[in-house]
């Protein structure tokens, strides 16, 4: 199958065109003929050698990077039931995946854990930008935060990708939702739901917020987050490790969240999108060793907005 690999870490340069055998379901898994792929910046880790175990458990090189994906399935292993030969659907590999089942390929297998259909009304691009970042912020608000209608939370980062569909979501959710970001994100972030998006560069969040129910962090400002919430609020991040002493700041409750969806999340995340209560900002590029390259390169300078999507095959 074709694919686009790396033989070394490195730069994005790195990246070629390369065949590969095509990966083997095993008796849980599927096989899917993938139409579409987002690129995440755990790819960019990846692709630098900055993942550590269980990632790297399986890989060797060549090797394809990717998680998340979107097509048909071409073959379904001895085990599964809930999904047959044809039909659409999106979702992420395993955390460690084998070198050659990557996403940035034309086949891929998967666990069913993390698979769903794909909704009438959803394409295989739309579908593609999900499963990760939509997932991480989705399993935020419903699981790890238990956000509720009338609640207030705060969202720092809320225009990255994970960041967007988690100012949406909580939106979905009917929470007061106030964010961090860059002033020229303004107008997109209120027209996205959100109550008051605050410019990080001229004020900082906790001088102008107060006993708030919630905090999901996206850039690693945990401080900033703790002084923004409630006696008995609660902060999840993503992107730091709570000191001891935060972790035992009065009755708050700070964790960093290990997301651990499921194919109902999935389905529900989709349904967000096709009610209308996500909007999703894509930009969707052909399937190109120049364009992976180029999207690794947006992604690392900080330049995007919304996901990157590689659209495979119709």
């Amino acid at each position: 199958m074709k694919t686009i690999a790396i033989d070394k870490y490195g730069t994005a340069k790195e990246f070629y065109a390369a065949e590969m055998p095509q990966p083997v379901p095993q008796a849980d898994e599927v096989l899917v003929k993938v139409h579409a792929f987002s690129i995440n910046p755990m790819d960019i880790a990846g692709r630098m050698g900055a993942l550590g175990a269980p990632f790297t458990d399986l890989w060797s090189f060549p090797l394809v990077l990717g998680w998340d994906f979107a097509g048909t399935v071409a073959q379904v292993g001895d085990q599964v039931t809930d999904f047959a030969v044809g039909e659409a659907v999106f979702g992420s590999v395993a955390s460690a995946h084998a070198a050659n089942n990557g996403t940035y390929g034309e086949y891929v297998a998967a666990g069913t854990k993390e698979l769903a259909h794909i909704p009438a009304g959803l394409s295989f691009d739309q579908a593609a930008a999900l499963p990760i970042a939509g997932m991480t912020a989705y399993y935020g608000m419903k699981h790890n935060l238990n956000l509720q209608a009338g609640q207030k939370i705060l969202i720092q980062g809320g225009a990255g990708g994970v960041g967007l569909f988690a100012v949406q979501i909580a939106k979905a959710f009917g929470a007061h939702v106030a964010t961090t970001a860059s002033e020229n994100h303004r107008e997109m972030l209120e027209q996205l739901g959100a109550d008051e998006v605050i410019d990080y560069h001229q004020t900082s969040p906790a001088e102008v917020l107060h006993d708030y129910d919630a905090v999901f962090d996206t850039v690693g400002d945990i401080e900033t987050g703790l002084k923004v919430l409630k006696a008995d609020g609660q902060l999840a991040t993503i992107a730091g490790q709570p000191t001891p002493e935060q972790q035992h700041d009065q009755q708050k409750k700070v964790a960093f969240q290990f997301t651990n969806g499921s194919s109902a999340d999935l389905t529900a995340l989709a349904g967000l999108v096709t009610s209308g209560k996500i909007k999703l900002t894509l930009d969707v590029h052909d399937f190109t060793v120049e364009n992976v390259i180029a999207a690794h390169e947006t992604i690392e300078a900080h330049h995007t907005t919304g996901k990157i999507v590689i659209h495979v095959t119709d």
